[in-house]
């Protein structure tokens, strides 16, 4: 038949995959080529795209075989046709009775041919006849550089392909390489007319893991929806599984329910002692499973194959599925594998086994969030085990319903006993989740404290917490440490990590900015509005609120208000008491800077009601008499603010010495907040001037304006006692060294005596043209650093509208750089 002489043909929506090609021209040099891989993996049209594009290096003679040519009388007549084809002289024919001598006239002709010839057989796997074999191995041995042999398989001929790897005369191209990239998958979807973004080709091409058919089907499927992937199955079951044995199938039909397959689990689920030894040799030729490498020989099955076998498993008894999950469940557990064990459970809905699973693998957090809440919905509520009651109470959290989280709380906590460290560590983050919701600031103070204990004590003990976990309790402990002002505690329990999520870095952020750590603050926001990015929920505002604290004491007012807008939209959507009165505060304070002590008020009434820290209502208090009535004795109070506001009133009293005195009574309390700490010295600095010493007022302003520099905290100088600022402005040093601040000295812009002009630095600039709104506000965003694309995002315009404003503000400021047009707009009093 000649048909079997002739290379098949490529269709039209062949892709040329350039790297398979030179890896095929590496083969001059190498008499054998061997090209395996799994069926539809696109081996054979890819040699004959090599052959058609007259890179093989010599004429071609090709050869497709089937299992009837198994056969010597058969195979010999073949290959002598096929090289009689391509053009070599070769003579004589096989005889049986002298077989040797035909092998041995067959080297001599092909050895002495002018051109080489490159022998093609396709199918070579139907061969395994060992006279064939052994004659095909003297063919290639003895032939000389005149030929080079190409064997098409879905299996390893049976050579000694060690001796030619041995030799460096073999060139191979296995399953794996056969693989299409997401760029060739790309080509090939083009090729039939779809066309899809890059990350769906990349999905797509994980999914299928490259194999050709299974993209060459999928992309027949894509423009007509229907029932096109049903040929992919029928493809399956007929060319891949079809050609399986019996005792095969079902191994592959009992392991199928496992996603990733220990070799173990694969003896567990098949009965079989060799199963391990079956998958090796399936991974080998790249069908059905991949092995994965690491510490145990585990396999994968490839998904589209995965997805055959367990609809074939579905067609018969459930409880034969049930069964296998159930052995898959028991089998992990016996490791202490909790994780892994858990969806078989699950699925087999062994209750028991599921929630020890849970609480034993420390995953109570994800049922706590919802993730795996549903599956555990038809749990029997009354199971007699504390870690079923532990899991019931977490889904009766997700459910919002207390009652009944109590109920199962309590109900765990008569059970649990001495049971190691999970289960107490489970129970008390359930615990510590319900006081975050339901509870009161006490409630949540005991229960966030306890569980930090069992946290660091499963630490100690080496236990591997889950980030998920662990994130939990440290958010309660820092939300209770919060409420209690105990600000270097909440920063110490919220250090930072790569597994924090956007939750940990916000109240991280805002730690830091109510100690005054405006850098830090800066950096952990940005990195909690980054990771939420992608949640489909409002988020929380702590980031926003903690961006808009540290914008408003840096004076930076375009910022902080954009900034105090976000935390009030996620506010809207999830109230929070310390973050809405904290809000409060910072909206007056930007209404402050802007001059508008009556809204500044407003903002300050405006907080929202409620149960809310002590403190934090004491500052709002202060805040708001500080406004209304400035110099007034504040009423009796405890906090550091409170301080403050005394050592001011005294001030304004003219009791400098009284004023001296409470501000030093702050130095011995620890952990003061930069702002405070600032403050204190701003006071001391105006009673110095109260009382005519220059001197001793200027070191202090000095100590004021050092500890403020370092984190541009620019609001509590702006906003100083009267005396303070007058004398900022009139101590021309002072104000150059810390030109930081913005404050244009006096003597620069006073008249100058007769004689010569002294040396002094050029006059501030002078603006002809005023800035517009959206520029005046690109101009705020230049000054906290935003990049072009940060400034539209937030402003919600285009790149070139930015662009436009920024040449704007550059033209009008007569600047060249952005930093220059910061520094003259602060000189001009606009920033």
């Amino acid at each position: 038949m000649t048909v079997k002489l002739e290379p098949p043909g490529l269709p039209p929506w062949w892709v040329v995959r350039e790297r398979l090609r030179e890896r095929l021209d590496a083969g001059p040099g190498r008499r054998l080529t061997v090209v395996t891989g799994p069926a539809g993996s696109g081996k054979s049209s890819l040699v004959a795209d090599w052959t058609a594009s007259g890179r093989a290096g010599g004429r071609v003679a090709w050869l497709t075989l089937e299992p009837g040519d198994d056969q010597p009388g058969i195979f010999w007549p073949y290959v002598v046709a096929a090289l009689r084809r391509a053009g070599a002289e070769v003579q004589g024919e096989w005889r049986p009775e002298a077989e040797r001598s035909f092998l041995v006239r067959l080297v001599v002709a092909l050895a002495s041919e002018p051109r080489p010839v490159v022998l093609v057989l396709d199918n070579v796997h139907a061969l395994t006849r060992a006279s064939i074999i052994d004659g095909l191995h003297f063919l290639v041995e003895h032939a000389g550089p005149q030929l080079r042999c190409v064997l098409i398989g879905r299996t390893d001929p049976p050579l000694p392909l060690h001796r030619y790897r041995l030799a460096g005369s073999i060139t191979e191209i296995r399953h794996d390489e056969l693989a299409f990239t997401p760029a060739e998958a790309d080509a090939l979807l083009t090729a039939h007319g779809t066309r899809l973004g890059p990350n769906a080709v990349a999905e797509l091409t994980e999914q299928t893991h490259g194999w050709a058919a299974a993209l060459r089907l999928e992309a027949r499927a894509l423009p007509m929806p229907g029932d096109k992937k049903d040929e992919l199955a029928d493809y399956i079951r007929n060319e891949l599984l079809g050609e399986q044995t019996a005792a095969t199938r079902e191994l592959l039909l009992r392991t199928c329910v496992a996603e990733r397959l220990p070799a173990g689990l694969a003896v567990e689920l098949s009965g079989r002692r060799d199963a391990a030894q079956v998958l090796d040799r399936l991974a080998h030729q790249g069908i059905f499973v991949s092995a994965r490498a690491g510490g145990e020989r585990t396999y994968v099955h490839h998904p589209q194959v995965r997805g055959v076998l367990l609809a074939a498993l579905g067609e018969g008894p459930v409880d034969r599925i049930t069964g296998l999950h159930r052995r898959a469940a028991r089998w992990y557990a016996g490791f202490d594998r909790h994780g892994e064990a858990l969806p078989h459970a699950l699925r087999a809905q062994e209750w028991a086994l599921a929630a020890t699973s849970v609480v034993r693998g420390l995953g109570i957090a994800e049922v706590l969030n919802g993730e795996g809440a549903a599956a555990f919905t038809p749990m029997p509520p009354d199971l007699d085990l504390p870690e079923a009651a532990v899991v019931a109470a977490a889904v009766a959290h997700y459910l919002d319903d207390p009652e009944a989280c109590a109920k199962h709380l309590l109900r765990a906590g008569e059970m649990a006993g001495g049971r190691g460290v999970a289960l107490p560590l489970s129970l008390a983050a359930v615990d510590v989740a319900r006081a975050r919701r339901h509870g009161g600031p006490d409630d949540l103070a005991a229960t966030a404290e306890a569980a930090w204990r069992l946290l660091d004590g499963a630490l100690v003990e080496g236990a591997a917490v889950p980030a998920g976990l662990a994130s939990l309790i440290r958010l309660a402990r820092a939300e209770s440490l919060l409420w209690q002002r105990d600000l270097v505690g909440a920063c110490a329990v919220l250090q930072p990590s790569e597994h924090d999520g956007a939750e940990v870095l916000g109240r991280l952020a805002l730690a830091e900015a109510l100690c005054g750590r405006l850098r830090r603050a800066d950096e952990h926001a940005r990195r909690a509005l980054d990771r939420s990015h992608d949640d489909d929920g409002p988020g929380d505002a702590a980031a926003d609120v903690a961006l808009a604290w540290a914008r408003a004491d840096e004076y930076d007012l375009t910022a902080a208000r954009v900034h105090a807008e976000q935390a009030a939209a996620r506010l809207e959507e999830t109230p929070d008491a310390l973050l809405g009165g904290l809000l409060a505060l910072v909206r007056a304070r930007v209404h402050r800077g802007n001059g508008d002590v009556a809204k500044a008020a407003e903002a300050i009434a405006a907080a929202p009601a409620g149960p809310r820290p002590a403190w934090l209502t004491e500052v709002l208090d202060l805040a708001r008499d500080a406004l209304l009535a400035p110099g007034r004795p504040p009423a009796a109070g405890t906090t550091n603010e409170h301080a403050i506001a005394e050592a001011t009133a005294a001030v304004f009293a003219g009791e400098t010495v009284r004023a001296r005195a409470v501000v030093a009574t702050l130095g011995e309390r620890p952990g003061l907040p930069l702002e405070i700490r600032v403050n204190g010295w701003l006071i001391t600095a105006a009673a110095e001037l109260g009382d005519g010493r220059r001197d001793r007022a200027r070191r202090a302003l000095h100590r004021a304006l050092g500890l403020a520099e370092p984190e541009r905290l620019r609001r509590p100088l702006l906003e100083a006692a009267t005396p303070v600022r007058r004398f900022l402005r009139e101590d021309r040093e002072l104000a150059v060294r810390h030109d930081w601040l913005g404050v244009v000295p006096r003597a620069a812009t006073a008249p100058q005596p007769a004689g010569p002009p002294p040396q002094a630095a050029p006059a501030a600039p002078v603006m002809v043209e005023p800035l517009t709104a959206k520029e005046t506000e690109v101009l705020g965003y230049l000054a906290q650093l935003f990049s072009t694309e940060e400034i539209a995002r937030t402003m919600y315009v285009s790149v070139n509208t930015v662009k436009t404003h920024v040449r704007g503000v550059l033209r009008k400021l007569a600047a060249t750089r952005r930093n220059e047009a910061v520094r003259r707009a602060r000189d001009l009093g606009l920033l």
